[in-house]
Parts: C-alpha cells; sequence; structure tokens
C-alpha cells in the first residue's frame, strides 16, 4: 500500500467490518425495518441492499450519486466523507472534509474540461473542492472557509452557490474557491430589516437550475421560494419569489421549468410549481392513509413522470408517479429519512437510521 494511497483513505485490501466488528454491527435489521408494513405490489424497486452507517461516523447528514460512476458519496458527522461501491456497498474511499470534526451537510459533484470534481461543505464553513478518481479517491484542489454554518450547496460548471447559516446566500468561484458576491441582503450594520431581499428564516436549500448556471432556487423555514439571477446586485437578484413550501431539507429539485419541492406539512408536501409563472402545478399524494401525515425533507425527479421523496410522517421513502399516482418503489424505516437520490437505474435513501438504502430501479417506458 502507498502513502498516498493512505493519505486519501483508500482501502482497497482491507475490510474494517473485519478489523472492528464492534464498531460495524448493525443495531437494527432490515426486517425490523419494516415493522409490519408490506412493500405494495407495484414496487420496481428490486435488489434492495443497505450501507451501515458505523456509531463512529457520529450520523449520517448527506449523500450524493457521484456521476458517470458506480459510486455514491455520503456525508457523516465526523467531518468525513466515503465514496462506496453501489454494486457491492463497500466502502473504497474516505477523505476528512472538517479539520474539527463537524458534519459534512452537503455534497455535490460536476466535471469541469473532462475533470471529475467533488465540492463538500460542511457546518463549521469549509467548502472544499476535490478532483475524483475511481482509482485514486479524493484529491483536494481548493477551500475556503466563509465562516458560517452550510446548510445547503450547490454547483454549475463556473459557480458554488452556499446557504449559510445567517440566512444569505452566498456565491464562491468553482474552481479558485473564492469568493463572489452574495444574492439577496440582509440585515447587518449596513442595512436596516427593512432593506433586507430574501429569506427572513433560516435557508435549508438551494438549487442551480439545470439549464441556466446564471439562475438559482433556494427554500427554507419562512415558507418561499426564491428564483435568483446570481448575474444580478444583491437586493436587486430575486427574480421570482413562490409562497407556500416550508423546506426543511434537501427539499428542492429541477426539471425544465418545473420545480418539485417536499415540504415540511401533514398533506400536500410533494409539490410541482411552474418556475415561469410561479404557479403552483399540482400536489402530489404521499401518505397511504388519510391518518398519517408526510413530514418531507428531501425530493428528487426520477424522470418526467416519476419522483422519489421522504421524510419523517411514515419513516419511508418512495418513488411515486406523478401522473397515476401509483407508489411504484419504497424503502421502509424506522426513523425519519432526510436524504433521498436517483441517478441512471440506481435510487438510494438514508436518514437517522443505521443504513442508507440502496436498490436498482430501471424504468422501462416513460408514461
Amino acid at each position: 500500500m502507498t502513502e498516498s494511497a493512505y493519505s486519501f483513505g483508500y482501502y482497497p485490501t482491507v475490510d474494517m467490518h473485519v478489523l472492528f466488528p464492534d464498531l460495524y454491527q448493525p443495531k437494527e435489521t432490515v426486517t425490523t425495518m419494516m415493522a409490519g408494513r408490506v412493500v405494495p405490489p407495484t414496487s420496481n424497486i428490486k435488489n434492495n441492499r443497505q450501507i451501515y452507517i458505523a456509531s463512529q461516523s457520529v450520523g449520517f447528514y448527506s449523500m450524493h450519486f457521484l456521476s458517470k460512476t458506480p459510486t455514491i458519496a455520503l456525508g457523516f458527522g465526523n467531518g468525513k466523507i466515503n465514496i462506496h461501491d453501489l454494486n457491492t456497498t463497500k466502502r473504497c474511499h474516505t477523505v476528512e472534509v472538517s479539520p474539527d470534526n463537524m458534519p459534512v451537510t452537503c455534497i455535490r459533484d460536476y466535471l469541469h474540461s473532462d475533470i471529475h470534481r467533488v465540492v463538500a461543505g460542511t457546518a463549521d464553513g469549509w467548502v472544499k473542492g476535490y478532483t475524483f478518481d475511481l482509482e485514486e479517491g479524493l484529491e483536494e484542489v481548493s477551500a475556503i472557509n466563509v465562516d458560517s454554518a452550510i446548510y445547503s450547496l450547490d454547483t454549475s460548471d463556473n459557480y458554488h452557490i452556499c446557504a449559510l447559516d445567517n440566512r444569505q446566500i452566498q456565491v464562491l468561484d468553482a474552481l479558485r474557491g473564492e469568493y463572489v458576491r452574495d444574492v439577496g441582503r440582509i440585515s447587518t450594520d449596513e442595512y436596516s430589516e427593512e432593506e433586507e431581499v430574501g429569506h427572513q428564516q433560516r435557508v435549508t436549500c438551494v438549487r442551480f437550475r439545470p439549464e441556466n448556471p446564471y439562475q438559482c432556487v433556494s427554500a427554507g423555514w419562512d415558507r418561499s421560494v426564491y428564483l435568483w439571477d446570481i448575474r444580478m446586485e444583491p437586493h436587486k437578484a430575486a427574480v421570482r419569489c413562490m409562497k407556500g413550501p416550508k423546506v426543511c431539507g434537501d427539499g428542492l429539485d429541477m426539471q425544465g421549468d418545473i420545480l418539485l419541492s417536499a415540504s415540511f406539512a401533514t398533506e400536500n408536501a410533494l409539490q410541482m410549481w411552474d418556475l415561469g409563472s410561479g404557479n403552483l402545478i399540482k400536489s402530489i399524494k404521499y401518505k397511504e392513509t388519510e391518518k398519517s401525515a408526510e413530514y418531507l425533507y428531501s425530493c428528487r425527479f426520477v424522470d418526467s413522470s416519476r419522483v422519489v421523496a421522504g421524510g419523517s410522517g411514515s419513516r419511508d421513502a418512495k418513488v411515486i408517479n406523478t401522473k397515476t399516482g401509483v407508489i411504484e418503489g419504497v424503502f421502509y424505516d424506522t426513523k425519519p429519512i432526510h436524504s433521498v437520490g436517483y441517478t441512471g437505474g440506481k435510487v438510494a435513501a438514508g436518514g437517522i437510521s443505521c443504513y442508507v438504502h440502496v436498490g436498482d430501479f430501471s424504468v422501462d417506458e416513460v408514461i
């Protein structure tokens, strides 16, 4: 084993489950997580498998499928990222993001000049950029501390966008890792509350528009979704504000001009919006019984007719057909789900329990 391989936490021959079995024993079983619930016959998730979260990880906080690779990146409360193989679920790389062992709250990746890059944000304000290679793992290429906890982060080819603990949304240069400008305006010694532009409470999610690297959306506790143009001066950057969704996690996604939101609400928590007009398109029924609640944290588009979402109301994650309302896939758990994802035939969900669920979900026909 080379020194460089160990410096990035790459363990191709060492099975940590064998070396430290007491730290890797699941406290719950998948059978327990079912809790008497029966998977709907319409569920198309196959080969359901679990990535076990060891106790020394200090909790699971974030995840992201790494594009064009059979891997998933998981962010933990001890300030580290683990890269896992989606087929075997085994860990293949580890990197320390926070030097003070604070949680990795968000992970994203992108391609720049054919170089695969990964960016991560932490609860102690670090935004770190890495190059990623399947064999060599993650190598740090940029780092900046924004002096505020980061709740959410997204990236385009040229920019990172961060939602900070002080309600400020900040733009960074993606390659150099340098501050560019603020988006919106919060009250400071320079500006009064009357001069504020943007969110009035915590911002929990920011996402770039897929087809426009200069526009992004943000949402949080104040039941508002803002559409921003980051090229504009901070107080003029708000293009539109949509009232309704109370987003408490990674609860925004976009496909074309359609915005998907996941709200912490008893019902009508999963909704689709028209970004052009700001109007609500439809609410997608998530709960299976009228007596249950929804309380969603995270959502993603699967394709033009399907979405995946998860939360704490029924402690599960579901793939739902938005046109028929049919539940086409489900992961059951005993504790809240706060992160979901989908990429190229793979769906994943994880939260407070000791597992991240991974399954195969192939879409044979788009309805």
